[in-house]
């Protein structure tokens, strides 16, 4: 059997950056943004996809434990406790979310690195993501590193130009001939949405694949973020991240390329090979699959080392995760367990995700509001519209209004919402097209769109 070791070293970069540096072998190396996928390139493709630890092919709940080393202290077990129960959690609900990035407001003081954010990556990496980015394995420099993670064409260079708009990373970067290992929603290339499906067929890393006018896959860094008008949103197994900074939550690209795994050996969601990842606290032990520990002839500042094997062609199952940080860091524990968080749902006659509704039928858009750990806390909520007529927002005397500013429906206390009708009539006067429906949840109540947690509907009006 060949079995492959992947390492990352993330070091304290000058500007406070994460970067991963060097690779181990005890045969050849390969990460990519699915882990194993960069280096792999030539021998099977750039198609590579990484699965957690224990999937063999069948559709079931993969239960990946993880534990605190034995080797730890108990003053060190006990502050590290919530920080790893919380990650956990936030793998498991899957949930994604925009402005994650939190600086000002975040209980990070400053000075401090966010135990917590930077666990929540290194986990990522042990159920076989990577970076979205190039990132400090490139071997590049400064913001040269957020350009889209792609291999060295036969140029043997990297092709690195932001093009018109002036932001790396964005879907109008030039990159010539190098070879795009990150996978992208085909119908819009947004790396802060979610397809309601989410396989092969809604994603690709293949540029033919993108939408008309498109010239690169576009990755969940900060500027492209600001670039869509999303402040504050980032990918978390996008490299980097500064002092006093606390990203706790997932975006849309971190939850859309653990379902493309998840979419199983045959790639398609709903067959008998999909699976689900459920990691589970094993306490303080050596007997897990993942294993988090203090160890400073490891590592500069944190790192994640996997093995893994091949299951099927062009498919890797990792079998062991280790992640290590070092003790003489400034670390912040997070001490406050993490709620669930609020989980917003919206619906077309009664259907979620999508719906077709011909313009003899009724349309009826109803809202339901899960606000769980966040109940009563002050939030903002709002409801946008994408037609064929433009942007319209839901304003407080629910009416949906033509704007191309952001119109808040809702400021005050979350509460519990089941069903709320919010249009309910014909949709004879609707022009043909696509509509696309959003209803998202800020963390707070200040009246800035910050859309932290969201669901959305797509609706085809038919004749």
């Amino acid at each position: 059997m060949n079995i492959l070791v992947w390492r990352s070293l993330l070091v304290w970069l000058p500007k406070a950056v994460i970067g991963i540096t060097a690779l181990m072998t005890v045969t050849p190396v390969y990460p990519g943004v699915f882990m194993l996928a960069e280096s792999l390139a030539d021998r099977v493709g750039p198609n590579v996809i990484t699965h957690p630890t224990g999937y063999r092919g069948a559709g079931r709940e993969l239960f990946v434990t993880v534990g605190i080393a034995s080797s730890t202290s108990p003053n060190d077990v006990i502050k590290m406790w919530v920080p790893v129960l919380n990650a956990i959690k936030t793998w498991n609900d899957l949930v994604p979310t925009l402005g994650n990035v939190h600086k000002a407001g975040s209980n990070v003081p400053p000075g401090q690195f966010d135990f917590e954010s930077v666990l929540l990556h290194e986990l990522g990496h042990c159920i076989g993501l990577d970076h979205p980015n190039l990132a400090s394995e490139s071997g590049l420099q400064g913001v040269q590193r957020d350009y889209t993670k792609t291999t060295r064409g036969a140029d043997g260079v990297y092709n690195l130009d932001p093009g018109m708009d002036g932001v790396i990373g964005s879907r109008e970067d030039l990159r010539g001939d190098d070879v795009n290992l990150h996978w992208f929603r085909k119908d819009n290339n947004n790396p802060f949405t979610i397809a309601p499906r989410v396989d092969r067929t809604t994603y690709s890393r293949e540029l033919l694949d993108l939408p008309p006018g498109h010239l690169f896959a576009a990755n969940a860094n900060l500027g492209v973020a600001s670039l869509l008008g999303l402040g504050n949103s980032g990918a978390v197994m996008q490299q980097g991240i500064s002092t006093g900074e606390a990203q706790r939550t997932l975006s849309p690209d971190d939850v859309a390329t653990l379902r493309l795994a998840m979419s199983g050996f045959d790639g398609q969601a709903g067959t008998a090979d999909d699976y689900t990842v459920v990691l589970e606290f094993a306490g303080w032990t050596d007997d897990a699959d993942i294993v988090v520990r203090f160890d400073n002839d490891e590592t500069t500042f944190a790192a994640c080392e996997i093995r893994a094997v091949e299951s099927r062609p062009g498919h890797f199952v990792i079998t062991q995760g280790n992640i290590f940080f070092r003790d003489d860091v400034t670390w912040f524990f997070n001490p406050e367990p993490a709620g669930d968080p609020p989980r917003p749902e919206i619906f077309a006659n009664r259907l979620s995700g999508s719906a077709t509704v011909s313009q003899r039928e009724h349309l009826l858009l109803e809202v339901s509001l899960f606000p769980n750990a966040s109940l009563n806390k002050p939030a903002d909520c709002w409801v946008r519209a994408v037609t064929p007529m433009g942007v319209f927002w839901l304003n407080e005397r629910f009416e949906f209004v033509r704007s191309d500013q952001a119109v808040r429906v809702y400021g005050g206390p979350l509460i519990f919402i089941d069903r709320l009708p919010i249009l309910n009539g014909s949709a004879s006067g609707l022009p043909l097209g696509e509509y696309h429906v959003t209803f998202a949840v800020d963390n707070s109540e200040d009246g800035l769109l910050d859309a932290s947690f969201q669901d959305s509907v797509e609706i085809v009006i038919v004749p």
